[in-house]
């Protein structure tokens, strides 16, 4: 995958978290939803597992298990690495309602673009102080809620 030029990327942050909700009778799964920090403050929102709701909460959260999580061991080894995550970036939707994520990486001068699924990607963004989560223009023009209308005055 070619990585996509800043210009590009419309940059995220988590709004909602909710690790169950029906998703239709007797199913449930989690949910996060993502909005745009910048007009037109578009949000994308994204059913995915209930495990990985919970991680992405507890990241957001700045809750630190009694044990490393996976995503928490991820970032330590590329910390041991001398590696860094760059960006975590949703790069595809399909049907507006499947989506797909790279992670942006960087070792000295050396990068690379590592698919992976959007929930493992923002789970690891929110982990890191400066929560580099993206989309591209592509995605949010695609599958992308515009915010609600503002009550009448």
């Amino acid at each position: 995958m070619t990585v996509p030029a800043p210009d590009e990327l419309v940059e995220l942050t988590v709004s909602e978290v909710r690790p169950a909700v029906s998703l239709r009778p007797g199913q449930e799964a989690g949910m996060v939803v993502l909005a745009e920090t910048s007009p037109p403050f578009r949000a994308l929102r994204m059913y995915i597992g209930q495990p990985e709701a919970r991680a992405i909460q507890a990241g957001w959260w700045g809750s630190l298990p009694p044990r490393p999580s996976t995503w928490d061991l991820f970032l330590s080894t590329l910390e041991a690495l001398g590696a860094r995550l760059d960006r975590a970036v949703i790069s595809r939707a399909e049907e507006g309602r499947h989506f797909f994520a790279d992670l942006e990486l960087s070792q000295g001068d050396v990068h690379s673009s590592v698919p992976c699924r959007p929930s493992d990607a923002i789970a690891l963004a929110v982990r890191l102080p400066a929560q580099p989560l993206y989309a591209t223009e592509e995605v949010m023009a695609a599958a992308g809620e515009p915010p609600p209308p503002e009550p009448p005055a």
